[in-house]
């Protein structure tokens, strides 16, 4: 399994890479206010769209049918219930796209209405031009929900890494040469839906080379289908919820001018750990757990999942550690520069900040929901996403009570999700613990405990090190703000895992052990 998550996280780490390169390059062109903002509102739609129906309801749906009919029917039938599903899937999407096109001025108008009718009309059209990104990305994410239940993880992973290949040669290839921001920005809007036709290319290749078969056939309601939808239904409402948790804030902060782009830019360096643990994670188990539990090796699943919570904690605690003690570091480190201020980077390491506190609690939820997919369980998940989403609503609502619209927004809204974040969590392991399917040992406590000793020591190693260097990491120079703070961070994470071993929380030999597994 750790060679499985470590294929899914070396691909999504220079994801990663190269997304913070096309960021830099972004908030360098047009920076976090007003111009920013309405690239933040084009480019989230389609991705609201994506964390809804492609990688949330559908894969926590179409995984378990899929990867259960593999291993108990064979790969004949598992392949004609694949073909059915995404052609319903490809015309579903074609309706969604050409209804979004008609209506995006409402659409727009509600998710932002803080904006003035300048940014409102310009986010409108860069919408309806990324609208069609979300067509293509369900589509990926469905296909390698397919690969995936064949244990090929790095062209599904991969594919992510060329979108942003794909962005970074429109920003530095075509945006340069061409006249005026609003120009500019739309370049940037035409370089989603082409990255997205680069993704689909890219795993339709990997399915046929892993032997996948796809067959054209008109589609039709089965009993399939039928209950592909009824597990969808609650995976809708949960992903739906998950994502309105994110628009809350977001619509909260859009009436800060600059609100929406400080929370992007912080969560984007939020999203590192989820992205490579948490996802990478989620990924590798949910058809991991489907077919042990339909082997009947429960206890094989059981001891997966707690192997998963370890090794997430194991990443998640130090990162939680890091990215608060070095949160407006980071963001001025690596954004400021250009159109994007030292007081911008400012205002989004606060929100880094409040981000942070939740870290663990995104990762953690991440590897515990296949627990209850692989079961074909989605009700459970949606019910404990909904308490979470009132808790954030409210959380957000008396953030803009007690700040207003001048106050710091940003900070509220960021905290109000690591909260939301931090209960969605608790609820989830409760219901496994009553379910029988999880009990955690003294051993696992134990070694949490010493990974948070482990944790705040690491935090001190960077705080003194950023403390004494920090006219550099506060430079002109990028190129040289960046070797520095990724130095004191390599002190940190050598730090951290020195003692790690030390403590026993998690020793080298124990790492080597599970990577030859």
């Amino acid at each position: 399994m750790l060679k499985s998550l470590m294929t899914v996280s070396g691909f999504t780490l220079l994801s990663r890479i190269t997304g913070f390169a096309r960021d830099m390059l972004t908030s360098y062109y047009f920076g976090a206010g007003a111009l920013g903002d309405t690239w933040v509102a084009a480019f989230r739609f389609p991705n609201l769209f994506r964390r809804v129906l492609g990688e949330g309801a559908f894969n926590s749906a179409f995984v378990p049918l899929y990867s259960g009919k593999l291993a108990e029917e064979g790969e004949e039938v598992a392949f004609s219930f694949s073909s059915r599903i995404l052609i319903l899937l490809s015309m579903l999407l074609s309706i969604i796209c050409v209804v979004s096109y008609i209506f995006m001025a409402p659409i727009t108008k509600a998710l932002t209405s803080g904006f003035d009718a300048e940014k409102l009309a310009l986010a409108t059209d860069l919408s309806r031009i990324t609208v069609s990104y979300l067509f293509f990305i369900c589509l990926v994410a469905a296909l390698s929900g397919v690969l995936n239940s064949h244990k090929k993880f790095a062209a599904p992973a991969f594919s992510y890494v060329s979108l942003n290949l794909v962005f970074l040669v429109g920003l530095l290839g075509v945006i340069p040469f061409v006249e005026g921001l609003d120009q500019k920005v739309a370049v940037l809007a035409w370089c989603l839906p082409i990255g997205g036709f680069v993704q689909l290319l890219i795993v339709i290749l990997a399915a046929c080379k892993t032997g996948v078969r796809f067959k054209v056939q008109v589609p039709r309601i089965d009993s399939d289908t039928v209950k592909l939808g009824l597990l969808m239904g609650p995976g809708l409402i949960s992903a739906g919820v998950q994502q309105l948790n994110l628009l809350v804030g977001q619509w909260v902060a859009s009436f800060q001018n600059g609100g929406m782009s400080a929370i992007f830019y912080s969560d984007r360096i939020n999203q590192l750990p989820l992205g490579l643990i948490g996802i990478a994670f989620g990924v590798v188990l949910l058809p991991d757990i489907t077919q042990k539990l339909r082997k009947k090796q429960n206890e094989a699943a059981q001891q997966s999942l707690q192997t998963g919570m370890t090794m997430a904690m194991l990443i998640a605690l130090p990162a939680m550690v890091g990215m608060m003690v070095l949160a407006e570091p980071i963001i001025y480190g690596i954004f400021k520069a250009g159109e994007f201020t030292a007081t911008q980077a400012g205002i989004a390491g606060q929100a880094l900040f409040a981000f942070a506190i939740g870290s663990p609690a995104y990762v953690m939820s991440k590897v515990l929901q296949p627990a209850y997919f692989a079961r074909e369980d989605t009700k459970t998940p949606m019910k404990f996403t909904l308490v979470s989403a009132v808790v954030n609503i409210v959380l957000c609502g008396i953030a803009f009570w007690l700040l207003g619209k001048n106050g710091p927004l940003h900070l509220g809204c960021a905290l109000a999700t690591s909260v939301a974040g931090w209960v969605n969590v608790s609820l989830l392991l409760v219901g496994l613990r009553k379910a029988g399917f999880l009990t955690l040992n003294s051993e696992f406590w134990k070694r949490l405990g010493k990974m948070l000793v482990a944790s705040i020591a690491m935090g001190v190693v960077v705080w003194v090190g950023a403390y004494f260097l920090d006219d550099i990491l506060h430079s002109d120079s990028r190129l040289l703000r960046i070797p520095v703070l990724a130095a004191i961070g390599g002190a940190g994470v050598l730090v951290y895992f020195l003692l790690a071993h030390v403590t026993k929380a998690m020793t080298f030999g124990e790492l080597k052990a599970g990577f030859k597994k």
